[in-house]
Parts: C-alpha cells; structure tokens; sequence
C-alpha cells in the first residue's frame, strides 16, 4: 500500500539527514531554517496528568476549597474595595494559604510519589507529616518567585515607581492561587515546568488552576480605571504677567521631558510587546502545516527554542523603537499644530477637558479627522526608521532553527551586513512602500484616540494618565483591526528570499501586489487575518506599559 511503502522511506530519510553537518541540512529557502529542527522524533514527552487522591475527605475538599475562597472574596469585597493593602495583608492572603495548604496536603499527591508501590504502604500518619513537610517546603518555594510574577505584572501595565504594596499583594495571591499547588505536586522538575511553561502540560487539578488564574486575572483586570491619580484641583488664576514667562520656560521642559518619555516608552513597549510580535510574525509569514493557531505557535518555539525564541530579533526594535517613538511623538505634535494652523486655524474644542483632565499630547484644538490627518503624516515621517527596523527584524523572527550555527544570520548586525553586502541600501529599506502604506493607518489610531478622550473627558471624572492609557489601549485595538491586512502583505514582503549572493533562494513578491496575491491564493481571505489574536492580545498590554513608563519618566524628570 502507498502508505507504508512512504512511511519507511520518511524514516530512512530522516535518519540520513540527521547524520549530516549543519552546513548540509536540507534547508526550507523562505525561512532559512533547517528541516531537521522540526521532526516530529524529537517533539519532547508529554506530561503525566495529576490525579486527585481518591479519600472521602480528598473528594470533599475538591468541592470545598474553591467555593471556600470565592465566598471568602466575595464576603470581604466591600473591605477590598475601600482598603486593599490592609484587607489582603490581614486576611484574604492568609485565608487563601491555609485554604490552599490544606486542600493541597488531603487532596492531591505530594511531588514523585504517583505510581509508586512504597507510597501505598506508607501510614496515613506517615503520608500526613510528609505532605505538610512538602507543603511548607512549596510555600517557601512559592515565595520566592513572587517577585518575579510582580515584575510581570509590572510588564503588563502594573505601577511602577507607585502602589508597589498594592502589586506585591497581588502578585502574592496569584502566587499562592497559581504557582504553590503545582510545586507541591510538580516539585522541581526541569521537565515539568518546561512543559507548563510551554502551555503543553495535561489540564489537570493544578495546572487547570494555573489557567484560570490566568484567565480570571487577566479578565478581571480590564475593567479596572486605572485611576491612579486623582483629578488635581484647579489652580489659582494669577495676573498674565507673572505667569507668562514661567510658562514660556515650561512649554519648552516639556517638550525636553516627553522626547526622554518617548525614549523609555519604546523600550518598554519592546518588552511587552515583542513576544506577541514573534508569534504574529511566524504565523502571518507560514502556512497551516507549521504552525496550527498562535496557542500551537506559542508551545511550539517554547518547546524548540525556549523563551529566548519569542525575542528573536529583539534588538533592532529594542534599538529602533526608542527612536521611532520619539519620532512619532514628536512629530506628531509638530504636524498638529501644523494641520491646525493651516486647515483648521478657527476650529475650538467644543468639549474642552475638565480640570485635571488637561493633556498636553493633544492639547492641539483639531477636530477628530485633522488629528487622523497628523497621524498619517507622522507615519510616513516615522516610516524610514521604521522600515529597515522591522525588516531586519522580521529576518531574524522567521529563523526557526534552535542552533546559531544553523541560521543564515546570527545576529541583526550580521544580518544588516549581508543585506547590506549584497544589496545596498535598497536591501535594507525592502518593503519601504509597504510600511509607508501600513501606516497611513495611523489615521485611523490618532482619529480615535482623540473620540476616545473626548468621551471619557465629557462623561467620567478620570485623570489624564487613566484617560491615555483607556484611549490608547482602545485606540491601538483600532488601528490594527483596520490596518491588519496590509500588515500581513508587509510580513510576507519583508521575510521574501532577496536572492543574489546570499543564496536564501528566489524572490517570489517583486510588488506588493504579488505579496497580496499570494496570500489570497494560499488561503483565501482568511489568510489576511492570520496571527491576528497575538496582535490583538498584544496591542493593550504593549500599550499600557509604553504609557506607564511614559508617565513615570514624566513624572521624575525636573520641570
């Protein structure tokens, strides 16, 4: 039969292949990635699901414990609104550890012992003091880590520099919800925790909690005012000429401070946001028999590559954003008032902001549509930082082979002198147009960012930080909803072999149109919207902390 006559010669040929030096691997020509790199012989092995104890007192804490603590929140929510520090420092974070610590110790297996004989001979006494002795030993573990789930919250739009109370907590009781069950059954375990890591592990007892967790806190967390300064009151009116100096002085601190913001704003967005953009990436530049959905995508590089997969080519951006942010910032605010002065010179804001309220991004009276007009006009300015940025970039992003010495670019440095060695500056700029046309969605970004603030100024009492981040979480999503096809085309334009001498094999799009085309051909039109849920995902996060470190730096630089 065609079957196994083909099967046998798959294996023989991938026996043979992984027999050869990496210089002679088969190697995919659109991502420069070796073949062998991808076998499904070495897919690691999957996780054993943890099974609950199966005692009378197992079974009934399995009920229990989590109506137990969601009676224990929602008794205590009205204390957890008015005072959070001292309500969650006092009792819910003590509650949820004995809660946790008693379900874990009478319901689930300690750590190494399902399967094994010894364990079914042990005493109840026995089994009791080692499972308290286990628990004790994962709290403490527990502990430790926390810090590093209070910078993560930091990264996804937590204060920074205040309500440092407020997060530790909140990432204390994450932990403890989270991360102490699957020490005490997981233990140590390299291979464990890779597979949870990777999103791999069986959804069992503890690691369905890790998920809800998640899930829960990620949700309950969007609608949350980000109120965390409060409307200042209006200032004292002072006589025009004791203010008008100072206020010269001023205006030009501002715009010293906001183009250091920007600087920081950028790095911080390529925090967040780059690993969402890897996954976006990968998916918009291949088909469905690499990569499935972004969940697959996602487990995938983490088990082939590791977390250092989803930054590949972090540097570029690292290094580009910091300058493309303040290009566009500061750009945008000249091209406003440019856009003001020249078409809508007798325009006034029909709603103007409320004290407190004040920002000086758009402080420009405009109406909705000048302000989109500005925002195209900073995209194209922005465009010639950004288009050999994001080129060398998404290079480096569509590497899938886990060795260095695998890759055709170790790095963006080398990467940028091979382009630049066999293709010139016209190399480094491939796909110009196409980000020139991508963000001449801006309009659509900067158009609702100013409708956004306009409703929240004229219908809530929130601060100017809460506002921005609010408009430009909302605002972001916008834009990529409108700007998202043409971005994939983008992709595809910038991750084409160039050819020549750098033998990464045949150019396939040479115009935007063939780009288009093919996706259309290869997948109809659902094709322009592949990767689109980790762009998605990543817009208000990515966008959330750019504004933290953005009001933070704000707020420490002098006047």
């Amino acid at each position: 039969m065609p079957s196994s006559s083909s099967t046998p010669a798959s294996k023989g040929t991938l026996t043979k292949t992984k027999n050869l030096p990496p210089s002679q691997q088969p190697v995919d020509p659109s991502t420069v990635a070796s073949t062998q790199d991808w076998s499904p012989l070495e897919e690691a092995k999957p996780l054993v699901p943890i099974s609950p104890l199966s005692t009378p007192l197992a079974r009934a804490a399995r009920h229990v414990q989590p109506l137990a603590l969601a009676a224990l929140f929602a008794a205590r929510w009205h204390a957890l609104v008015r005072d959070p520090v001292a309500t969650l420092a006092g009792e819910l974070l003590p509650a949820a550890v004995v809660l946790q610590t008693a379900w874990v110790v009478v319901g689930v297996p300690v750590a190494g012992s399902q399967g094994k004989q010894q364990e079914k001979e042990k005493g109840e006494k026995e089994k009791e003091k080692e499972g308290v002795n286990t628990a004790l030993l994962s709290l403490l573990l527990t502990t430790l880590v926390t810090p590093l789930l209070h910078l993560s919250l930091i990264l996804f739009g937590a204060p920074f520099l205040t309500h440092t109370s407020h997060t530790a907590l909140c990432a204390s009781v994450l932990a403890v919800l989270a991360l102490f069950p699957l020490f005490y059954v997981r233990g140590v375990d390299g291979p464990s925790w890779r597979a949870l890591a990777s999103f791999a592990a069986p959804l069992d007892e503890t690691f369905g909690g890790l998920v809800g967790t998640l899930v829960g806190g990620w949700l309950g967390a969007v609608p949350i005012p980000l109120d965390w300064d409060p409307p200042a009151a209006a200032p004292a009116p002072a006589p025009p000429q004791a203010v008008a100096q100072p206020e010269e002085k001023k205006k030009k601190h501002k715009n010293y401070r906001g183009f250091v913001a920007g600087v920081f704003s950028g790095i911080a967005k390529c925090q967040v946001g780059h690993p969402f953009d890897t996954l976006k990436v990968r998916l918009q530049t291949t088909d469905t028999t690499r990569f499935r959905g972004p969940l697959h995508c996602l487990t995938t590089t983490l088990r082939n590559e590791g977390i250092t997969g989803l930054y590949k080519g972090a540097t570029p951006p690292l290094v580009g954003w910091m300058f493309m942010d303040s290009v566009m910032l500061g750009s945008l605010s000249m091209y406003r008032r440019i856009v003001s002065e020249r078409l809508f010179p007798h325009y006034r804001d029909p709603d103007p902001p409320k004290p407190g309220q004040a920002n000086p991004h758009t402080s420009v009276p405009l109406p909705w549509y000048g302000h989109g007009i500005a925002g195209i006009m900073a995209g194209a300015t922005v465009s010639f930082v950004a288009a050999p940025v994001e080129h060398i970039k998404a290079r480096l992003q569509v590497q899938y082979a886990a060795k260095k010495a695998d890759r055709l670019y170790s790095g963006p440095i080398d990467c940028i002198r091979k382009v630049y060695k066999h293709h010139g500056v016209r190399g480094i700029y491939r796909g110009l147009s196409a980000t020139l046309l991508f963000r001449s969605f801006f309009f659509f970004w900067w158009g609702s960012y100013d409708i956004f603030s306009r409703w929240m100024r004229k219908h809530t009492n929130l601060s100017a930080p809460a506002i921005n981040f609010w408009a430009g979480g909302l605002s972001a999503q916008v834009f990529w909803v409108m700007s998202y096809p043409s971005d994939v085309v983008k992709q595809r334009i910038m991750t084409d072999p160039l050819g020549g001498g750098l033998n990464d094999g045949a150019r396939k799009f040479p115009r935007w149109i063939d780009a288009a085309r093919a996706v259309y051909r290869e997948s109809g039109a659902i094709g322009y919207w592949r990767g689109f849920v980790p762009c998605f995902l990543r817009a208000f996060p990515a966008n959330a902390m750019a504004l933290v470190a953005f009001e933070a730096v704000m707020r420490t630089l002098p006047e």
